[in-house]
């Protein structure tokens, strides 16, 4: 009977033993969780004795790159970048501080979250955020640490950003055309002026319209007839329009000057802009280099958002410089992981931006991370002119 009653005892003991470890445990990293933040921005060596070698912090919002301006968060820092990079771009977008006064801890054996708010001021307002910091202990150390806040109010007062989430880039559509017997350069600013005449007669939503002419001959196309479309539903509504009442008397317009196949040599795209330019050319002709990409081994998502980070802290490209990443609406023959879109105003304002370029870590880095073309990074390049704004 003695064996009975001695193992419970020694149970109950092992027990007792093994809940007051887990709640020290516990306690231990409520108090790194609590403290830690204030730590980062006024103790930062400090800091780090809370660190994993392993410790990965990452920034939770979805904020798109083009609304983040020269300071993008990047997809996640570790032990080093977080205070030499991440805290930077802190920096950058509240140069006056910020406090954090923590409200409430919750914790376990190997986790815990700190609800927080924030007091600043913002470049472009007040900027009282609420924040929550999840943390995965190892070791005793912190490993991982995510960040929760609400990104609209990051966008506006940080980034003075109005247009997320309420805003969407245009569709882009392409259509290949082939030059006929009687082209021109008078008979095609000819049916120019007829095509516009043609939609104003319509209710079509265009955005703008443009023609590329590929500098590299191309065998599938002469040139291509670009549209932007605010929306899909435009989009449709403006065809179902133009081949009841248009389509007919167009291609009667163009015959013998161009041709063009609409069933087979159209493509739409969404677009997500990468960053836009510092100013809008009032230029009507312009310069568009496309890149269909894939990724190297070890290379993903995560690798471009970072790489674009890296290219949108470069503030010295031309003032017309833009770029936006395409994503087709329809299943192409040869899929890319991504199609990047760089638009210039001229040639000359591409040749200077690529000299800064060049002069970076970043073609290096890109050649790393993807082939773009048959090998190495190789663009298409075509000149453009609008035809209607």
């Amino acid at each position: 009977m003695k064996k009975f009653f001695y193992i419970p005892l020694a149970i109950v003991f092992i027990a007792s033993c093994t809940n007051s470890q887990a709640d020290n445990s516990i306690k231990k990293n409520a108090d790194a969780a609590e403290n830690f933040i204030y730590l980062v921005l006024n103790e930062p060596e400090e800091a780090k004795k809370f660190m994993h070698d392993d410790f990965v912090f990452r920034y939770m919002g979805k904020i798109p790159v083009y609304a983040q301006g020269s300071s993008v968060i990047k997809k996640s820092y570790d032990k080093e970048t977080y205070f030499t990079e991440f805290l930077d771009v802190v920096g950058a977008l509240l140069p006056g501080g910020i406090v954090l006064t923590p409200l409430d801890v919750i914790a376990d054996i190997d986790s815990a979250a700190v609800i927080m708010v924030g007091d600043a001021e913002g470049a472009y307002g007040e900027y009282d955020n609420e924040y929550v910091f999840t943390f995965k202990f190892k070791d005793g150390k912190i490993i991982e640490l995510d960040e929760y806040n609400s990104d609209v109010l990051v966008v506006e007062a940080l980034y003075g950003n109005t247009l997320w989430p309420n805003s969407n880039p245009p569709l882009i559509e392409y259509f290949w055309h082939s030059k006929g017997p009687n082209y021109s350069q008078e008979n095609f600013d000819m049916l120019v002026e007829k095509w516009n005449t043609r939609v104003n007669q319509t209710s079509c939503n265009i955005n703008g319209a443009s023609v590329l002419t590929p500098k590299v001959k191309n065998e599938n196309f002469d040139f291509i007839w670009m549209l932007e479309w605010p929306s899909e539903g435009a989009r449709d509504a403006c065809f179902e329009e133009w081949l009841l009442d248009h389509e007919d008397g167009w291609q009667e317009d163009i015959a013998g000057i161009m041709s063009n196949d609409i069933d087979n040599g159209a493509f739409l795209f969404s677009q997500e802009v990468g960053r836009f330019p510092k100013s809008w050319s009032d230029s009507d002709t312009f310069s568009h280099t496309y890149y269909f990409c894939n990724f190297n081994e070890g290379s993903d998502e995560k690798t471009l958002h970072d790489y674009r980070a890296d290219l949108n802290a470069i503030t010295d490209f031309s003032e017309n410089h833009w770029y936006t990443l395409l994503e087709p609406m329809f299943e192409p023959e040869m899929p890319a992981d991504f199609i990047w879109l760089d638009i210039w105003s001229s040639d000359e304002a591409k040749a200077s931006d690529n000299v800064i370029w060049e002069a970076t870590h970043l073609p290096q880095k890109a050649a790393d991370m993807v082939t773009c073309g048959a090998e190495g990074i190789t663009g298409i390049e075509f000149d453009g002119v609008s035809v209607r704004d």
